[in-house]
């Protein structure tokens, strides 16, 4: 290990990095800027090349990838996409060497799809590396297991954290780096983020000719669409409200190039099998990175989303599945979904579904008022799917876990982990 990450706070992708770089040739953390990649990465490396520094071997590997491979492994290679020409040159490395742990890395972007830049099926491993969770910053205890609510266990904890404690993580965020900001800091941070972005790295994936207000005008239209099941239409008149003339052709492009930049994180409709055959709303939810970017882009503070509760409502959803797809992923779990069907009128806010099938229906609620409905909602629709969930949770964002007599768990963001 590198001795510069002796202040390294831990992350619970480090145990799922660990057990990649053990049986894989070459392991890519990818994620966000500003979301810990290298500190994690480097936790494992014994070299490294950071590629777009100024470095002469950096300067050198753009030029000539092949002169990057060469250190005691694992290597890390930092920001391995300003040199595309290193993916292959990895692979081929792999093959020759056919032994795990040999290359790490990182990515904040994805390059131009290029028929030459082979898939790495069979020798790399994807580490998908988000923001951190509540869990991870402190502001849950974790007494409540995600793993364990598929086994139907629940006990009783209480939430270290008001509910205005929570809506100020919204805004602060899980940035590593700025955990100790306060939160004009924190907005002024995520709004000089999104502007960065989109002034250096989206021209540098989309091309020097692309506007960069674009990227913004779209992330800002994302951020009014939060958790909801917005098609490429309604992405297109939000942005029309501020930007004029986006053509229809316009938003799928921006979409794809926010997804390279791993700005956006769809959460996919899922599809059980129904006894009925209602016709199922396949338009994934949209989520940005972090809550916080949502907030900024809103200029939302603390004080402005506690007087507007449905956008603090679509906001807090983001966090929990942003936090749900944490803790998941730590349990090589398929993903989270969300289910609608075409008519609106049998939806789950989220489903979590294991590798073997089993699943889990969450609902998302701001308050104790309105956790009966949201129960009543997750047995009624629950009831026509022909293989039963593990369990029912309604998710709030403090206050008590427990189980209620319907059977249905009531569970705060604030004492869930992993």
């Amino acid at each position: 290990m590198l001795a510069s990450v002796t202040w390294y706070v831990p992350r619970i992708i480090d145990a799922q990095a660990e057990r990649a770089v053990a049986s894989a040739g070459a392991v890519v953390f990818r994620g966000p800027r500003a979301v810990g990649k290298t500190e994690s990465a480097l936790r494992l490396a014994a070299s490294e090349l950071r590629l777009d520094s100024a470095d002469p071997r950096a300067a050198l590997a753009r030029t000539q990838p092949g002169s990057a491979l060469d250190g005691a492994t694992p290597r890390l290679l930092d920001e391995w996409q300003v040199a595309p020409e290193l993916w292959n040159e990895v692979r081929h490395a792999v093959d020759d060497r056919r032994a795990s742990g040999q290359f790490i890395m990182t990515g904040s972007a994805w390059p131009d799809d290029d028929r030459l830049l082979h898939s790495g099926a069979g020798r790399f491993r994807q580490v998908t590396v988000r923001t951190m969770s509540l869990a991870e910053t402190g502001e849950s205890t974790s007494a409540v297991s995600l793993a364990g609510l598929f086994e139907g266990d629940l006990r009783m904890a209480e939430s270290a954290t008001d509910f205005r404690g929570v809506v100020q993580r919204l805004v602060r965020g899980g940035w590593p780096g700025w955990l100790d900001a306060d939160e004009p800091a924190a907005i002024a941070r995520a709004t000089s983020y999104v502007t960065d972005i989109a002034e250096h790295d989206f021209v540098t994936v989309a091309g020097p000719r692309r506007d960069p207000r674009r990227l913004v005008a779209f992330l800002r239209a994302l951020a009014g669409l939060t958790a909801q099941p917005a098609s490429y239409a309604a992405i297109t008149r939000r942005m029309n409200e501020k930007f004029t003339n986006i053509g229809a052709a316009a938003v799928p492009e921006l979409h794809d190039l926010a997804q390279r930049l791993y700005l956006v994180e769809d959460q996919p409709a899922w599809s059980p099998s129904l006894r009925s055959r209602t016709a199922l709303l396949q338009t994934p939810s949209r989520h940005l990175a972090d809550p916080s970017l949502a907030a900024a882009l809103l200029s939302a503070g603390t004080d402005r989303l506690l007087s507007e509760p449905p956008t603090l409502g679509f906001i807090f959803e983001s966090q929990v599945v942003h936090d749900l797809r944490v803790y998941a992923q730590a349990a090589d779990s398929r993903g989270v979904f969300h289910y609608r069907d075409a008519k609106a009128r049998d939806e789950i806010d989220a489903v979590v579904e294991a590798s073997d099938g089993r699943w889990l229906a969450v609902e998302v609620k701001l308050g104790p008022a309105q956790v009966h409905a949201a129960a009543a909602n997750l047995l009624r629709v629950t009831a026509k799917v022909s293989r039963p969930p593990s369990a029912c949770v309604v998710v709030t964002p403090s206050g008590v876990a427990h189980r209620r007599p319907d059977g249905v768990m009531v569970v705060p963001l604030t004492v869930l982990g992993p």
